[in-house]
């Protein structure tokens, strides 16, 4: 090898390595550039004794739902009946309000009417329906109770309460139990709902009994009441069922109109007044004719109002199930 060719070897070598003293050179200086250069992403070391977050503060705005509740007050003299839709043919009522009543269900539909004050001398009585005293076409259960539809009179007739108030899909009913003035909870979508405003009105101290409808006096007759020893009840009640009497010449005459109500002194009738009475066991409490026309004007019966025979006939006519009767003292 000559002078020359080593002479350019020579440089070559050192060209070569000066070029890759200067590429391990720059490597050196990115490295140490990212090290010292603050990341988007990575999280920040902790500060003794401090704690870090990330998270930037932020108002997050919040949105509040006001329920309005529409009220809706029946005109003056009107009430609402609910009659069980046929295709049912039984019902369960509870007896405790749905989540939301009188706070959040709209609307809210209601009688603004006066109404008798309740006697209540059957608190603490037995209750009906109950183990002791059964009532075909009616049960007790847990939550409430059990209605067959049609109910056990004859002949057979659709299932009917009276209604106190709805608020949105349910329906607060007058219900056939003791005690007396019960009121259960009941979907409204299981009812066919219509109004009257005829509605029978008795007196205790006048011992009459009328019929009004809008205001109007349709039907007046004198009536026996309750004995001192089981007085008639007093309070709201409703006409459930229109029963002809198996004994036309028996102590309910020919015709009676049951209601929804129970004696409030005695826990089952006997003697004459079970005479061909549906439930007989039961002390249901009705209007009704009777065979001891002499009664009429004292206080006479069990507690159910008594009609002459004559009264009673055309009382049937002018009174359909479901119709609101209304016992003042």
């Amino acid at each position: 090898m000559t002078k020359s060719s080593q002479r350019r070897r020579a440089v070559i070598w050192v060209t070569g390595g000066l070029l890759s003293a200067a590429v391990i050179s720059g490597l050196v200086l990115a490295t140490r550039s990212a090290q010292n250069t603050p990341s988007t992403t990575a999280t920040p070391p902790a500060t003794a004794g401090k704690t870090t977050s990330s998270t930037i503060p932020r108002t997050v705005p919040t949105t509040t739902t006001s329920i309005v509740v529409e009220y809706q007050t029946l005109p003056p003299g009107t009430h609402e009946v609910a009659t069980v839709r046929s295709q049912f043919n039984q019902v369960q009522v509870q007896s405790k309000p749905p989540a939301g009543w009188n706070t959040s269900l709209t609307p809210v539909i209601t009688s603004a009417d006066p109404v008798p004050p309740r006697s209540g001398q059957d608190l603490g009585r037995v209750l009906i329906p109950s183990a002791e005293i059964a009532v075909s076409g009616r049960r007790v259960t847990p939550t409430g109770w059990v209605f067959t539809n049609p109910g056990a009179y004859q002949p057979p007739q659709p299932l009917i309460f009276g209604v106190v108030s709805r608020e949105g899909s349910w329906t607060e009913v007058q219900l056939p139990v003791r005690p007396n003035g019960t009121t259960g909870w009941i979907k409204s979508d299981l009812l066919v709902l219509s109004t009257t405003q005829r509605q029978v009105v008795v007196s205790l101290a006048d011992r009459s009994l009328r019929v009004v409808d809008a205001g109007q006096e349709l039907f007046a007759a004198p009536i026996s009441v309750g004995r001192p020893s089981s007085p008639t009840p007093t309070g709201s009640f409703y006409v459930t069922d229109i029963v002809p009497s198996a004994n036309p010449a028996g102590g309910y005459g020919p015709v009676a109109l049951a209601l929804n109500g129970y004696s409030e002194a005695m826990d089952t009738f006997g003697g004459e007044n079970a005479e061909g009475a549906p439930d007989s066991l039961a002390p249901v409490l009705a209007i009704h004719g009777t065979n001891k026309p002499a009664s009429i004007g004292r206080s006479a019966s069990n507690g159910c109002p008594r009609l002459f025979n004559e009264d009673i006939l055309k009382l049937a006519v002018l009174v359909p199930a479901g119709t609101p009767v209304e016992i003042w003292p």
